[in-house]
């Protein structure tokens, strides 16, 4: 008896250009994820990442790194401080909320100031508490190290997604 041939499906799977922001490297990377990018970053059951074609750039000043060249690296979820990428890559995973609040978010290493957005009827104190997923999503970020570095990550990211364990306090500059 012969089985008949069955073949699988191909999952096709994007590549999403990244620049991601540890305390201690900046990596330019790709990462190919199956399925929704958004799903693939906040699943709870992932506690590594796998990124591709990687540039691993040390940030310290005493850092022996200063630039390797990789075709993958897994990196720790909790060791990504923050991740650059493209807000149309996201496929509407992210939504702007009516109510904008401008922030000043403290990380290890630096501090982003940027606009978080809200449903009207949220706290602003509720944004990081009760929200799901590990991620806040900052519009019109700037970047700012706390410490002396000898390579700068990106200065202004249109769309930043910042790792919500990695928040040490946050300031409202603008009153809601």
């Amino acid at each position: 008896m012969a089985f008949p041939d069955v073949s699988l499906p191909t999952v096709e799977c994007k590549q999403y250009r990244f620049e991601v922001l540890t305390e201690h490297y900046l990596m330019q990377c790709v990462a190919e994820p199956v399925g929704m990018l958004m799903t693939y970053l906040d699943s709870p059951d992932r506690s590594n990442f796998q990124f591709k074609d990687l540039t691993l750039t040390g940030l310290s000043n005493d850092s022996n790194v200063n630039s390797i060249k990789m075709k993958e690296l897994w990196v720790q979820r909790s060791e990504v401080v923050a991740m650059c990428l493209d807000e149309a890559d996201l496929e509407g995973a992210v939504q702007k909320l009516p109510a904008k609040e401008t922030l000043r978010i403290f990380l290890p290493r630096f501090v982003v100031q940027g606009t978080l957005t809200r449903g009207e009827d949220t706290r602003m104190g509720d944004m990081f508490e009760v929200m799901k997923g590990s991620w806040a999503a900052v519009f019109d970020a700037q970047i700012f190290p706390l410490t002396a570095i000898k390579a700068h990550p990106f200065r202004e990211a249109p769309f930043l997604l910042i790792n919500k364990d990695c928040i040490r306090f946050y300031e409202v500059l603008t009153p809601s």
